[in-house]
């Protein structure tokens, strides 16, 4: 995000720069002094110095004040440990305390966090002698490349152990090696350790990183790895999916299809988010921005198929409505479920469907509403997206739509029809109720 600066104090965050006064977001402190950049959180420094964090403008320019003239007389920073004494498990403790459990960060983002950090941690590198150290115990300010590319070098090698299902990387507490060899996996990873290094820099342990040396990146992510997926149904795979799946899995099935919301949008929804109208029925899912990945609220219109589910799952199995605290998409009863990725993997099995996430189903819909003539922007607002670009690498045309488009540019009259043998996208109605083709409609589902 960018960085704005308001004389020497500023903050990181996406909020307009008129509502910093009142948003919850900590100050940040820029001040260049003898040729040595201090950046520094308040807030952090609030806390070494036992006094409440400023939370007004006029406080944080009071303590920029009062830092100020600290640094100019050369008596800030008493409180700190000098960079050369300070080893990586002492920053990543700060780290996690500073910058990942914090109350405005959502659960699901601080676990992964706090694994890619215990990654790092147990991660071994190169010492003297020809021995090994746990990158824990070595002075951050000593980490070098060759560290870093020994960190990757380790963790490629422990990927495809586990690829391999051998013992010894199962052992190793690797998890969720993702696809194309686990590459996806590593750049995650050494995207961690790259902002663990930016923040290192800002808080004044640091004056450089290893991922770069005079200003130009040395250590580079594996950007072909990171090529969108654009897997989409194929004709008759939502048929098979949904004569295969469970109850449960059917109905978690045919409202990804219906909203493109996030298999974890949807296990998180109460009855409590369901909005309805004045005779009961519901009309939209109302989700909160706590559990909703960009951490922003929306509301989505729910369909005609959707409602039919909905009213099937309102009750319980006795027949007594389900309370407004139980989940939409829990079990019988109401209780929520942790995971989807048995019931998935064995729906697609049974089916005799390869190669398709949970998540696709998401890009389905999205491809779909688009190909009802919707616009781009409300596809962003559909999936919950924070910048449209993003919404633009889900969306992948069907031949036949690319063809129907040419041919209202050339002035051809007659849309061609859709044909299963060269087509999989199914045309709707509302992006979620299948129609009959016409010759008079040149939009494809």
């Amino acid at each position: 995000m960018p960085k704005r600066t308001n004389d020497g104090i500023s903050k990181r965050c996406d909020c307009a720069r008129r509502k910093w006064p009142k948003c919850i977001h900590p100050w940040h402190f820029n001040f260049h002094f003898g040729g040595k950049e201090h950046r520094h959180s308040l807030d952090t420094i609030a806390r070494r110095e036992g006094v409440r964090p400023p939370a007004t403008k006029a406080e944080a320019m009071a303590m920029r004040d009062r830092l100020r003239s600290a640094i100019r007389a050369g008596t800030f920073g008493g409180a700190e440990l000098p960079a050369d004494d300070l080893t990586f498990g002492d920053v990543v403790r700060r780290y996690e305390n500073e910058y990942v459990n914090v109350p405005t960060r959502r659960a699901s983002a601080a676990e992964m966090f706090n694994v890619h950090l215990q990654m790092l941690l147990r991660a071994e590198v190169p010492g003297a002698n020809g021995a090994r150290v746990q990158l824990r115990h070595k002075p951050i300010a000593a980490i070098t490349r060759a560290d870093v590319e020994a960190v990757r070098a380790d963790r490629r090698k422990g990927f495809a152990d586990v690829l391999a299902g051998r013992v010894a990387g199962r052992k190793a507490g690797i998890r969720r090696p993702g696809v194309k060899g686990g590459e996806v996996g590593l750049n995650r990873l050494l995207a961690r350790l790259r902002h663990l290094f930016s923040w290192a820099i800002q808080q004044g342990y640091l004056t450089a990183s290893p991922f770069k040396l005079n200003g130009v990146t040395v250590v580079k992510l594996e950007s072909k790895a990171e090529s969108a997926r654009q897997r989409r149904l194929q004709p008759g795979e939502e048929d098979r999916l949904l004569a295969n799946a469970s109850p449960h899995m059917r109905a978690l099935i045919l409202a990804a299809l219906s909203t493109g919301c996030r298999p974890g949008e949807l296990r998180g929804l109460r009855w409590s988010d369901i909005r309805r109208d004045a005779d009961g029925a519901p009309i939209a899912l109302d989700l909160a921005a706590a559990r909703t990945k960009t951490s922003r609220g929306r509301v989505i219109p729910v369909g005609s198929k959707l409602r039919a589910v909905l009213e099937m799952r309102q009750t319980g199995p006795d027949g007594a409505q389900l309370p407004a605290a139980a989940y939409v998409f829990g079990n019988e009863v109401g209780e929520p479920v942790k995971s989807i990725r048995a019931a998935w993997n064995a729906t697609c099995a049974a089916a005799g469907i390869i190669d398709l996430h949970a998540n696709d189903l998401r890009r389905e819909f999205a491809c779909r509403l688009l190909e009802s003539s919707a616009g781009l922007h409300d596809v962003r607002d559909f999936l919950g997206h924070s910048n449209i670009s993003t919404t633009s690498t889900y969306l992948a045309s069907s031949p036949v739509r690319l063809e129907n488009a040419l041919g209202r540019m050339e002035g051809r009259a007659e849309p061609r029809r859709e044909d299963p043998a060269d087509s999989h996208i199914v045309r709707t109605n509302d992006a979620s109720e299948p129609i009959e083709a016409s010759n008079d409609d040149a939009v494809t589902h």
